[in-house]
């Protein structure tokens, strides 16, 4: 039986500061104290997955290689922290971009549709369960900061923990937990999930 634990990440706003449309390596900015998380996770043999909507395909703003490369760059930064990602889901698609925040290229009209892996449906989530063979997603956790990631949670059965956010209308997305950033988010999960290691 797979005793695997995984923890689901939102990718901004949750782990790198969030830019608007970040389409560049150079734009990318860590949240304090998300190295540390990480860490925590990795040492309690969590496997951490960021599940991430990326419309900057969609939206011509950049290309699949070079966000690829923002994604390497990311596990890099992380990597030289002694933090390890263990996969990234991204979702390229956008239904209907606005025309003002359209690359100079134009639309990417390969990504300009609807489809089942942008949040908040929960096809990144599930393409993950099946790729690692994940038995049961009751145990596992999305965190976000957007009510699209705690639907997106939900809907796949995760627990989930919304975490730096002002918006307490959720309607029939409410998080099953909220915390101030990821680290105070993983340090719950441990704490409540247990542990060998006193956390601090």
């Amino acid at each position: 039986m797979n005793m695997e634990k995984f923890v689901f990440l939102d990718r901004d706003g949750v782990v790198i500061e969030d830019a608007e449309l970040l389409c560049k390596k150079e734009q990318v900015k860590l949240i304090p104290r998300a190295d540390e998380a990480i860490r925590m996770l990795n040492k309690e043999e969590y496997r951490v997955i960021f599940i991430t909507n990326q419309p900057v395909i969609a939206r011509g703003l950049c290309t699949l290689p070079e966000l690829e490369e923002i994604h390497q760059h990311i596990r890099n930064l992380f990597a030289k922290m002694n933090a390890y990602i263990d996969a990234i889901y991204f979702c390229p698609h956008h239904p209907n971009p606005k025309r003002g925040l359209i690359g100079k290229n134009g639309l990417d009209l390969n990504y300009v549709m609807e489809c089942e892996c942008r949040k908040p449906k929960p096809g990144m989530i599930i393409r993950a369960k099946k790729d690692l063979k994940i038995l049961d997603l009751s145990g596992c956790y999305m965190i976000g900061d957007s009510i699209s990631d705690i639907k997106a949670g939900r809907d796949a059965g995760c627990k989930t923990i919304l975490v730096d956010s002002k918006n307490d209308e959720f309607s029939d997305a409410v998080p099953d937990f909220r915390a101030k950033d990821l680290y105070d988010a993983v340090r719950d999960i441990i704490l409540r999930e247990g542990s060998n290691e006193t956390v601090y």
